[in-house]
């Protein structure tokens, strides 16, 4: 190489160099603009102080990117010179810990700050003269003075409930509003300390407090399960646990320990929380208590823990909670999604009226491998299919696939006109079954049957039930009328107060049953 190319080689380096750093730039800038406009909530809380206290103001995420501008160019020059393995993740990192805010996780009172009530410009509040203020100004001031946050974001005034299409932004982006804060502030206002907390955890045995009505309110679950970080302040605004012990009580086993129980959320779940659409039955147990305001909200405030997209349409009352199911039902593919109870969806009989309907108690068993089986069940379960998994929604019902058992009616109890126990009998079962069930009484001339869903699957594809099971098999009860049926007349899933059970007497196997539901 003569010696008039090395500058030309010295300057195509350079020049390619300085593309790379305008590549860079760019792509914090991109990764910046794209984070306030889609990660943080749309109006935020500006939370100042002055001589006379503490200010605050709505600002929209305009005001944001203003207040933050600067921090751009501080992340470029950071990371200019570091070889990053995933530059736009480390980038989104840095700017999520420097737009840090505080948000608010409570019970709502009968008269609250309302978006119409706030400011854009800086407003100081006198609690003591306008007590519905006070609750605000306690979380602004705890979020500015605990959490080192100027900014914070309540659901009761920064969201403009007049405009659909903000509200239904809002709804739809709130548990990842919750999981983007830098702190959630849960107010706790029945408990007045951690020992208060404890005597709620047995009060569900009939042996302490009432529960703080915190944890039988629909949208808090989320806003539990959310948030990477979590405080939680007592009645007086004390945090329960000391501030100097931890800044989120999500890594306080103390704690956490008791709200597991009074939940009835596994403490794993407490700690480090996925959402996504598995275990359905355990996480509708969550919900099963908790009560909303307006009866669509019990499906809305499941959004993000299922992690689905649902159209946001007050006024069409439990129908929500049927478009929820339908949504996890398109990606979730286990039989324990029937594993319900009592009354069912009006839009369709094999599926739920509400969380509630699911039984307390069941766990996902999980699946030993091959190697590891140590009895014919495990092994069964091992090496089969359990049930149908690939059930589905269509225009005739719920599609199917069943072990179908007909089954004779020995005893009828009434109760009352809408219960009554029916005591079934077949072969293949060790004992009566006995159901209690609800709804309109059949007429005598019924024809009954039990529908096995967690059946196992032999190789031929015939499904099989046997007493090695230690755990008892789940069944829908069927009935049909075909003293007046239409020439397609079908099965039809019956209410029954309880989960159906059922324990084999020896082996049975049989062709399966594809039904529409």
């Amino acid at each position: 190489m003569s010696d008039s190319s090395v500058p030309m080689v010295v300057n195509n380096y350079m020049s390619a160099s300085r593309a790379d750093d305008n590549d860079f730039k760019d792509l914090v800038e991109e990764v910046f603009d794209e984070y306030i406009a889609n990660e943080i909530p749309i109006r935020l809380i500006h939370i100042s102080k002055d001589g006379q206290g503490l200010n605050f103001k709505l600002v929209d995420r305009t005001f944001v990117k203003e207040h933050f501008k600067s921090v751009p160019d501080k992340i470029y020059r950071e990371f200019r010179n570091e070889r990053l393995v995933d530059r736009e993740g480390r980038i989104r990192e840095q700017v999520k810990a420097t737009l840090k805010y505080a948000i608010f996780s409570h019970r709502w009172l009968f008269s609250e700050p309302s978006y119409q009530d706030m400011s854009t410009k800086p407003m100081k509040v006198w609690a003591e003269l306008e007590p519905k203020w006070k609750k605000l100004q306690e979380f602004c001031r705890k979020a500015k003075d605990d959490h080192d946050c100027e900014f914070a974001w309540s659901d009761t005034c920064c969201i403009d409930k007049t405009r659909s299409a903000e509200l239904d932004e809002s709804i739809r982006s709130m548990f990842r509003w919750y999981r983007n804060s830098h702190v959630c502030i849960a107010h706790l206002s029945e408990t007045a300390n951690l020992a208060a907390l404890e005597r709620q955890q047995k009060g569900e045995k009939g042996d302490g407090a009432k529960v703080d009505v915190w944890f039988t309110r629909g949208w808090t679950l989320q806003e539990l399960l959310a948030p990477s970080q979590i405080k939680f302040y007592g009645m007086d605004w004390k945090p329960l646990v000391p501030l100097d012990h931890s800044k989120s009580d999500r890594v306080n086993d103390t704690i956490m320990r008791k709200i597991s129980k009074i939940t009835h959320i596994p403490l794993k779940d407490l700690k480090s929380f996925k959402p996504g659409t598995n275990r359905v039955p355990e996480k509708m147990l969550w919900a099963s208590k908790r009560r909303t305001t307006r009866i669509e909200d019990i499906a809305y405030s499941l959004i993000g823990i299922f992690d689905v997209s649902l159209m946001i349409a007050y006024g069409e009352g439990n129908r929500a909670f049927f478009r929820l199911m339908e949504e996890i039902m398109k990606r979730y593919d286990k039989w324990d999604m029937f594993l319900w109870s009592g009354q069912c969806s009006h839009y369709n009989a094999a599926l739920p009226y509400a969380p509630r309907c699911y039984p307390v108690g069941y766990r996902e068993t999980p699946v030993k491998r091959r190697h590891e089986v140590g009895n014919e069940e495990e092994w069964n379960t091992a090496s089969c299919e359990i049930g149908d998994r690939l059930f589905a929604l269509t225009n005739h019902g719920l599609r199917i696939k069943v072990l179908c058992l007909s089954v004779d009616l020995q005893h009828t109890r009434d109760e009352s006109h809408d219960s009554r126990y029916l005591t079934f009998r077949h072969a293949e079962f060790s004992h009566d079954v006995v159901v209690r069930h609800i709804g309109a009484k059949r007429e005598p001339h019924t024809t009954w049957a039990i529908a096995v869903l967690d059946y196992w699957v032999n190789g031929s594809g015939k499904g099989f039930i046997d007493r090695a099971r230690e755990d008892p098999f789940t069944a829908f009860l069927l009935s049909m009328d075909k003293l007046h049926a239409s020439p397609d007349a079908r099965w039809k899933k019956e209410m029954t107060e309880e989960v159906i059970k059922i324990r084999p007497a020896d082996h049975y196997a049989n062709t399966l049953v594809q039904l529409y539901l």
